[in-house]
């Protein structure tokens, strides 16, 4: 999927237009939610970049609370978490019985699947990094412990993260989708790691197990290529049985062989998005993502989306529109 930069801005509406526009801004850049303003002359912008199946979003506003019901819960199809970073301001964020104030430098996770609430008493800026919920769930279990958690600098991760973050808004909106790709992949491996490390002091279920578990999901990308990669190679770099590499996938929801294929299929469907790439025929395409037979490579990439690869490449151009 193409980058795509969004910008929007209630400066200089009329202040019911405004506000009007501005609940139309929140619900298109994330999921539907209640805003109310809580002060006059209200002002609020939101710049966001959709990366792959992720977002990163600056969101800059005048004190309001949000709030995402279980009607409007029940009137969405995807779900997704949502990881605020405060950098200005402060924000409340309520949810599970929990409550989490958000200030410059610290997080707060947060999923759309479930009532929550958020609070700005004053004028604020987040950096708000949005992704699908088995993006997270595959690779970190037990997210549902943490949402409405602090996550300060005594987490030994949170600053990279920190940096991390602001700096995809900054730097992919020049590079080739393909890059942006790796790097939405390595943002959520960011965060799983982050979530890993909370866990392990507010009583989250076993961190060497999640730790164990995002190991084996990095060697699979470095290994992506290798048409040998499979439950029996990796469990043999681990030196695990092929049981306890199951186990530890349990908790995803997806098996290893399943994990691989997808992250296979997810490569090569980058790779045929990327004009840069088209200098790669589609059987070197298919080798460069793991798979032996260009035949084989065809009937699952044609499964997983609905057409040939050399006809996906084709239709590049209709899929920017």
């Amino acid at each position: 999927m193409p980058l795509v930069l969004q910008s929007y801005d209630i400066a200089g509406l009329p202040p019911r237009a405004g506000v009007e526009f501005w609940h139309d801004i929140v619900c298109r850049s994330f999921v539907p939610l209640e805003c109310k303003p809580e002060q006059a002359g209200f002002q609020g912008a939101v710049t966001r970049l959709a990366l792959d199946n992720c977002s990163v979003s600056t969101v800059r506003s005048s004190a309001q609370s949000v709030s995402r019901t279980r009607r409007l819960i029940s009137a969405s199809e995807k779900t997704h978490y949502l990881l605020s970073l405060g950098v200005s301001g402060r924000g409340q964020v309520l949810q599970d019985g929990r409550e989490a104030i958000v200030q410059p430098g610290t997080f707060a996770l947060y999923h759309t699947n479930r009532p929550y609430t958020l609070r700005f008493d004053r004028d604020f800026e987040q950096i708000v990094f949005m992704l699908p919920t088995d993006a997270l769930d595959e690779r970190f279990g037990h997210a549902e412990y943490l949402t409405a958690t602090l996550i300060d600098t005594s987490n030994p991760l949170a600053d990279l993260t920190r940096h991390f973050l602001t700096g995809l808004m900054a730097t992919t909106r020049t590079m080739p989708d393909m890059l942006v790709s790796r790097l939405t992949a390595q943002a959520a491996e960011l965060v799983a790691t982050m979530l890993i490390a909370s866990g392990n002091r507010s009583g989250a279920p076993t961190s060497h197990r999640m730790a164990m578990g995002l190991q084996i999901r990095n060697a699979i990308e470095m290994r992506l290529r290798d048409p040998d990669l499979g439950r029996r190679t990796l469990a043999e770099q681990f030196r695990i049985s092929t049981r306890h590499l199951d186990d530890l996938f349990a908790d995803g929801g997806m098996g290893v062989a399943e994990y691989i294929m997808k992250r296979r299929l997810e490569w090569a469907r980058d790779a045929l998005s990327d004009p840069s790439r088209d200098r790669y025929q589609i059987g070197e395409i298919a080798r460069m993502s793991g798979f032996v037979s260009q035949a084989h490579f065809s009937r699952v990439f044609s499964a997983a989306h609905g057409c040939a690869p050399r006809d996906y490449r084709n239709n590049r151009q209709d899929r920017r529109v």
